[in-house]
């Protein structure tokens, strides 16, 4: 039975059993693992997003278990090198990943304010030279967001925390996962692009002919 002073010993918090479980599993000799996604689309929109986490063990694979997307364990799987099966599907998760990034912002900033410097800060970057993002950007919609003019006002930290949330991924792609930097450019892109869609409802919003 747990005790008051055994928690003072706890030097951090600990890793959620998932991902203890799983960092075990990997410890094996000859295992390795990959992450499956799944966003089935139910009648109202797209549903909570599934992720099946395979392993193979001596080249035999073992039946996975599905569990909710949760965002501390997609960082976890992130941190333990576990990649995507697919690039497609590396850019769905990194979507999601990007959504998680930039909730400190939107949750400090109100939604109206984020959306208008997120947008400010898409199209001030060469990301609108991608075709996804070229594709997306004429129907986010937002007002001009109002600047102080301060070393660190609003905008400006706004601004960060968008930029750093963007950061943030691309190095959990080169740095953690070890892709390519140009493979790793390519999932950020489409990872961005969904993001964008969702955020902005542009794929729902054609789904009802409203664009």
């Amino acid at each position: 039975m747990p005790k008051l002073d055994d928690f003072f010993r706890t030097k951090a918090e600990p890793l959620h059993p998932r991902i203890r479980y799983w960092e075990k599993q990997l410890e094996s000799p000859d295992t390795t693992a990959f992450l499956e996604f799944h966003q089935p689309k139910g009648m109202f929109g797209q549903e909570k997003p599934e992720m099946y986490l395979h392993f193979s063990k001596g080249g035999k694979e073992d039946r996975p278990e599905p569990v909710f997307w949760d965002d501390d364990l997609n960082t976890g799987l992130i941190r333990l090198k576990v990649k995507s099966v697919t690039t497609d599907q590396e850019a769905n998760r990194f979507a999601l990943g990007l959504r998680a990034a930039m909730r400190k912002a939107e949750s400090e900033f109100g939604d109206g304010y984020f959306n208008a410097v997120l947008v400010e800060f898409i199209k001030e970057s060469d990301l609108t030279k991608y075709d996804k993002i070229k594709e997306i950007i004429p129907y986010t919609y937002a007002n001009k967001p109002f600047q102080e003019g301060k070393a660190y006002d609003r905008y400006s930290m706004c601004r960060d925390l968008i930029d750093g949330a963007i950061s943030g991924r691309a190095n959990e792609l080169t740095t953690n996962l070890g892709y390519a930097k140009e493979d790793a450019k390519g999932i950020l892109v489409s990872a961005l692009a969904q993001y964008l869609d969702d955020r902005f409802s542009i794929s729902a919003r054609r789904e009802f002919g409203m664009l």
